[in-house]
């Protein structure tokens, strides 16, 4: 089925097919605990399926059977890594209208915009498997009698928490280098955008990364993302979201001197002097803020004018402004819905203020 089959099935039923019950653990979907949470569709403020709310046992399920993966992936030959990565970016575009339908209904943003989100993830994929055969070290001259050489390995378990914004782009943008590096991985997407990490998941294992390499954990971060930043066994550790939440992520990281990798947060001023030309001015200060409804970290929320194009520029993005076209993301609008009420609560506070 192509995407607009699927949109047109899932707007006149509500409902998506074969969507994954439970989590991924060991190569395989396992069956969901009785604590279940109920996904929301942005675009209609409905719920379109339920997704297993982790606890303590089943991360550490999660992260023992990434561990055993670790140990046999990182004997496996680079060509070989290359191989199978290049083959998951295969499987992912034979699987792209699914998936893009899954990332509108589960984010909110345009079918469009889901549809380059995933075409940029098996783009990942690809960029990764070239570069398996390539973490090499180097030798060092320390003189005479000496011969001295540097090793590049595998950390071991790497964690992930998933933001909402680009779930499904932020998952291939952390997991495809592990795997390259050898690599295991543990993640957990947000609570509001939980189904394209589970289905990816099945995905890789279809394209041949190996049984237990790769576990998807779905829950509340405040529980099952808590757990991964404290434990020990996770070697690496990588989140996208607010500076508050990636403070104590780093707090919760730091007794295990945990490897750390953070992107939190951003505001992104545009600057335009005397000599730009108005239009094309208003054009990048539309796609810089109006994108994916705004909900990027480096979204253009600060508009600098030099006074002499000021009010040429605001003109101008008054009037595309106020022509865009807001729907749901099947429907091809301009613009989708914003992920959930408590994101949509904090832009209203800021027109509000």
């Amino acid at each position: 089925m192509t995407a607009q089959d699927i949109a047109r099935t899932y707007l006149e039923t509500g409902k998506l097919d074969a969507l994954p019950d439970g989590h991924f653990i060991g190569g395989r979907t396992t069956p969901a605990s009785n604590r279940k949470m109920e996904s929301f569709d942005p675009g209609r403020s409905e719920a379109f399926a339920e997704f297993s709310l982790a606890d303590d046992s089943d991360m550490d399920r999660a992260i023992s059977e990434a561990e055993k993966a670790a140990k046999s992936w990182r004997q496996v030959a680079p060509s070989e890594r290359c191989r199978i990565l290049n083959n998951a970016a295969r499987v992912l575009r034979d699987n792209a209208d699914r998936l893009s339908v899954i990332e509108v209904v589960d984010s909110g943003k345009t079918l469009a915009e889901a549809a380059g989100d995933v075409q940029s993830s098996a783009r990942l994929f690809e960029y990764y498997a070239g570069a398996a055969d390539k973490l090499d070290g180097r030798s060092v001259n320390l003189g005479p009698g000496y011969t001295a050489f540097t090793v590049r390995e595998p950390v071991g378990v790497t964690g992930h928490i998933i933001p909402w914004n680009y779930p499904t782009s932020t998952f291939a943008r952390g997991v495809a280098p592990a795997l390259a590096a050898g690599c295991s991985v543990v993640a957990k997407p947000a609570e509001t955008t939980p189904f394209t990490a589970l289905v990816m998941a099945e995905l890789l294992v279809e394209a041949g990364v190996p049984e237990g390499l790769v576990n998807v954990v779905t829950g509340l971060g405040a529980e099952v993302g808590a757990k991964m930043a404290h434990d020990p066994r996770i070697k690496q550790l990588t989140f996208t979201g607010s500076v508050t939440t990636g403070v104590s992520v780093a707090q919760m990281a730091a007794p295990n001197v945990t490897r750390l990798t953070l992107e939190l947060g951003g505001k992104s001023p545009l600057i335009a002097f005397e000599d730009a030309d108005p239009e094309k001015v208003a054009d990048g200060a539309y796609w810089a803020i109006f994108s994916n409804s705004g909900q990027i970290c480096s979204a253009g929320s600060r508009l600098i004018l030099h006074k002499a194009i000021r009010d040429d520029v605001l003109a101008i993005l008054k009037e595309r402004a106020s022509a865009i076209r807001t729907a749901h993301g099947l429907t091809a609008p301009d613009m989708g819905a914003v992920n959930s009420e408590l994101h949509l609560s904090r832009i209203k506070a800021h027109v509000d203020a």
